[in-house]
């Protein structure tokens, strides 16, 4: 890492570290090699199962022109395949490259962060507003360094090593003087969420509707597609009745796709804010059906079996005749920083005049909770005394600012 500070601005340039990743590319070289031979034969085989199909042609090697339902399945599972195998050597290439030629350069400006990515010859420019950004750490285990911005995080950087990408996310956080932004925020809704204001004069919030519009084009081209299939078996099986077992499967699962896509057109579950609660709904049209209320959310921390945090702000729904008491639902879950569900509880609350239940320490409060603990541990002896090292030292490893 090259760090250059001025007057005006400060920039910070990571590049790969470490001879072990010289290895790892000639891996990644010759794996990609028969990636692309078996690219090349897929691709082969789908054309020439397509021609054969439009044309009544035998395919190469064969005396029979390709029966239909036969050739639907297995040009299916080959497209599966095929979209697989292409995700898989996308990904092998674009690490192949971090490995040997990349590098990632951040600079502070008057606005925000400008961060230039160079992957090989490619070069992405992406400018990151000032008010966006609510925080910048490093992730463990793995020491990326993250902005935390409204919507989701952005990695920064996850080159050079991890000792330098602590340095750069301290001296980033002093300069943008992100700990007294933190302190006096009141709150923000997502910005992958959105506020709608309803006729008779309510306001209801709810994930964005640009966000569920794409969703829906891509599954009706799904439906689309499977009806198609449909109307291909459907004359299919009036010549072989067997096949009427497929199409009713299919047929099945076409109608499914069906109203799956006429639910995100046409409806989504929102909350509608009232003083003192915030109410569970659900949309389709104009038919609005309440599901439940909630007068408190609350912001939870939990760890997952690899180790990795997540935060959830949920809603406590007061207790209703015949549903399960104590009953929470998700508004927002975020994966290792806090710092968004936080921000949406606190506008939640601000908005609804509810209470809001902030139930993640602080990072003053587990130093001090682990201070405590390695205390009491080394007191009960020399066994005692050897975990408590040992635990020091993990937790020395863990943190994101060990440099």
């Amino acid at each position: 890492m090259t760090t250059k500070p001025a007057p005006s601005f400060m920039e910070f340039r990571f590049r790969p570290s470490g001879a072990g990743r010289f290895a790892t590319a000639g891996f990644l070289l010759f794996w990609l090699c028969g990636w692309l031979l078996g690219e090349l034969i897929a691709l082969a085989v789908l054309v020439t199962g397509l021609y054969s199909l439009i044309t009544g042609q035998p395919p190469p090697g064969k005396t029979e022109p390709l029966e239909l339902a036969p050739a639907l399945v297995g040009g299916g599972f080959l497209l599966i395949w095929l979209a697989i195998w292409t995700i898989g050597g996308w990904a092998a290439a674009r690490e192949f490259l971090r490995q040997v030629w990349a590098e990632d350069h951040i600079m502070i400006q008057p606005d925000g962060l400008l961060l230039v990515r160079r992957l090989g010859p490619f070069v992405k420019h992406q400018q990151i507003p000032r008010r966006d950004i609510r925080r910048i750490y490093v992730q463990p285990p793995r020491g990326e360094l993250l902005a935390q911005v409204i919507g989701s995080p952005v990695i920064l950087s996850d080159l050079g090593t991890t000792e330098e990408r602590a340095t750069a996310a301290q001296q980033l956080e002093s300069a943008l003087r992100l700990t007294e932004t933190r302190e006096a925020d009141d709150g923000a809704l997502p910005a992958d969420w959105q506020e709608y204001h309803e006729l008779r004069g309510g306001v209801v919030i709810a994930p964005a509707g640009a966000t569920r519009r794409t969703q829906a084009k891509i599954l009706a081209g799904v439906t689309a597609a499977g009806w198609s299939v449909v109307m291909l078996l459907i004359n299919s099986s009036l010549r072989e009745p067997t096949m009427w077992g497929l199409t009713a499967m299919v047929g099945a699962l076409a109608v499914w796709l069906t109203r799956q896509t006429l639910w995100l057109f046409r409806g989504r579950k929102e909350w509608r804010i009232e003083r003192g609660r915030i109410i569970h709904q659900r949309r389709y049209a104009d038919e609005v059906t309440e599901l439940g209320e909630a007068r408190a959310i609350e912001l939870t921390e939990s760890v997952d079996s690899d180790h990795d945090h997540w935060y959830e702000l949920v809603a406590i729904l007061t207790d209703q005749p015949g549903k399960k008491p104590g009953r929470k639902i998700t508004l927002h879950k975020t994966l290792h920083d806090p710092t968004e569900p936080r921000s949406f509880g606190r506008w939640l609350a601000r908005r609804a005049a509810i209470p809001f239940h902030d139930r993640v320490p602080t990072d003053a409060q587990k130093q001090a909770e682990l201070a405590e603990l390695l205390t009491t541990l080394s007191q009960t002896g020399k066994v005692g005394g050897w975990l408590a090292d040992r635990l020091k030292k993990y937790a020395r490893r863990r943190s994101p600012n060990n440099h």
